[in-house]
């Protein structure tokens, strides 16, 4: 609803009223101005028009200042006792209305909506439009919020997820509005056809909602970079088919990371690293050989069936919710005949916490030893499953809002991951071991572009003379140390990506890069790369004269 609809809904709802209002104050006005008075010298003298509607504005609202100019006649006092009986109840009747109006949900609703459109244009930067405030929403706002990179707008149904996000005192502020975000002019009240309208996240649980919101989104800007979740396959592929640019499958996620811990806990760790983990590889990480017992139904349990015949492990499938209710009546006589004592792993997959507590809990008194995996379906539960000292917890907010920040921040992560999962087992040892002697075990992670934005320098300079990696990373400040940065994966213009690059490589304008780092070495980094003398002292050992960076003309 726009400004002028909010004005036209006013006057529509305080029709009658102000006609009664009006009606009581232009009576009295006409009647005093016709009516008579008495004059100083006891002549006849009448009211001017502004005369009488200062006398009815000041009796109206109870005021009451006196006679003026002259005492009043009888006649007069009449109409003023008139004009009393008449607009005082006229002033109530309309207050009550207006407060009544005010009290009115399409009314405030009206008025919110349009304080938020005042907002979201005067943002005046990249901004991305999330949709739904849910855990992984909330998780998702927290990173991006932090990176400080994009403003960020939430839509959400629920008053009470709006409330508590205000609640949350965000700096900077984020515009927020309770609505249908599947709806159009919701959308284009957030800004979407705005072109500093970057990504539209939408990440509730319900695919069919997000598949509405996406292709509203998609036709309303056909440049806007969107990201959607999806739990089931079908719903993954009809969000691909209308454009979708990234679609979050948590199920598929988790599923690739069980693939990846039974090939090399090694290449399990790498891909656990770029999404928010450690780099260490730990106990947990190595998942047993043996038999495993898949405990979920649906997509999800199927998903796992799939990853573990790829792998040829031995396992048995159980729909958890029909089997312990149809074919026994005991939950460990059930597990005891699935081969529990002598399984390796077990798997809690519903989409039920407390059924997933309890199918862990089971296993454990049966086999204390055995590896237990569970799903975690509400992010409150982790303390519970902490207690039972589960293995290996994967939690569906967190992957998938880690998924999308990933997308958002450091699209290069899915090539780097996707490139080095192709590698040897050795290689998977040697990456690990480079960046965890070279920089520590938990890097920051981030990507830069070589553009007079984030390079600034760096960029002029490559249109004039070449520059290698190695020469801004080894040794940049002629006192025997290197940054502790390793250069994970280099994009070029033209879609090339390079994986670990060596320190010969060239440098190009418009090159992207992913970087494991420490913080004070990508400080220094980013001073060499943004600062000419800077640049001109590591690339050349001595200090520079204006008159010899041509690359400054």
């Amino acid at each position: 609803m726009s400004n002028e609809s909010t004005i036209w809904l006013f006057l529509r709802k305080m029709r009658v009223p102000l006609i009664i209002l009006n009606i009581a104050h232009a009576i009295p006005v006409i009647l005093l101005t016709v009516v008579p008075g008495t004059g100083e010298n006891g002549q006849p003298h009448h009211l001017s028009f502004f005369d009488s509607m200062y006398v009815v504005a000041y009796t109206a609202t109870t005021i009451g200042f006196g006679e003026i100019p002259y005492a009043f006649s009888y006649a007069q006092r009449i109409v003023v006792f008139l004009t009393i009986y008449a607009t005082v109840p006229a002033w109530i009747y309309a207050l009550g209305s207006i407060i009544a109006l005010l009290q009115e949900k399409t009314f405030t609703n009206a008025i919110k909506m349009n304080s938020f459109r005042r907002r979201v244009r005067h943002l005046g930067q990249d901004f991305i439009i999330v949709c739904g405030y849910t855990d992984a929403g909330k998780l998702l706002i927290d990173k991006i919020n932090k990176d400080n990179l994009y403003r960020i707008i939430v839509i959400d149904k629920s008053i009470e997820k709006i409330e508590a996000l205000q609640s949350e005192m965000y700096l900077p502020s984020i515009p927020a509005i309770v609505a249908d975000a599947s709806m159009t002019e919701v959308l284009k009240s957030s800004g979407i056809e705005s072109p500093h309208c970057k990504f539209l996240v939408t990440l509730f649980d319900d695919d069919q909602l997000n598949l509405k919101i996406s292709v509203r989104a998609r036709v309303l800007n056909q440049n806007l970079r969107i990201i959607a979740r999806s739990g089931i396959k079908q719903g993954g592929e009809n969000l691909a088919n209308i454009g979708v640019d990234h679609v979050i499958d948590a199920f598929s996620i988790i599923a690739k990371r069980i693939n990846f811990a039974l090939r090399s806990p090694y290449l399990f760790n790498l891909l656990s690293w770029v999404q928010g983990g450690n780099l260490h590889v730990s106990k947990s990480d190595i998942l047993p050989i043996g038999k495993y017992i898949i405990c979920s139904k649906g997509r999800f349990g199927v998903t796992l069936q799939n990853t573990l015949d790829n792998n040829q492990m031995e396992y048995t499938y159980l729909d958890i919710n029909k089997d312990t209710h149809e074919k026994v009546s005991s939950d460990q006589d059930f597990f005891i005949q699935a081969g529990i004592m002598d399984a390796a792993c077990i798997i809690a997959g519903t989409n039920d916490d407390a059924i997933n507590l309890s199918i862990i809990a089971t296993a454990r008194s049966l086999n204390p030893n055995i590896f237990a995996i569970v799903r975690e379906n509400e992010l409150e539960e982790r303390s519970l499953f902490s207690h039972l000292k589960v293995d290996k917890i994967f939690i569906l907010d967190q992957i998938a809002a880690l998924d999308g920040y990933n997308y958002i921040d450091r699209p290069m992560t899915f090539k780097f991951i996707d490139e080095i999962s192709n590698c040897s087992k050795e290689m998977f040892v040697d990456t690990l071991l480079l960046i965890t002697k070279k920089v520590n075990k938990r890097p920051a992670l981030l990507e830069m572009e070589i553009d007079e934005h984030h390079m600034y320098a760096l960029s002029r300079y490559l249109s004039q003379t070449p520059v290698s990696i190695g020469q801004l990373l080894r040794n940049p400040y002629h006192n025997g140390e290197d940054l502790e940065i390793v250069i994970l994966g280099l994009e070029r213009l033209n879609g090339e990506f390079i994986l670990l690059p060596k320190d010969d490589t060239l440098l190009q304008p418009n090159d992207h890069i992913l970087f494991a780092a420490t913080r004070p070495s990508l400080d220094r980094f980013q001073t060499i790369v943004n600062h000419y003398y800077e640049l001109y002292y590591v690339l050349n050992g001595v200090e520079a004269r204006r008159f010899k960076l041509p690359f400054l003309v």
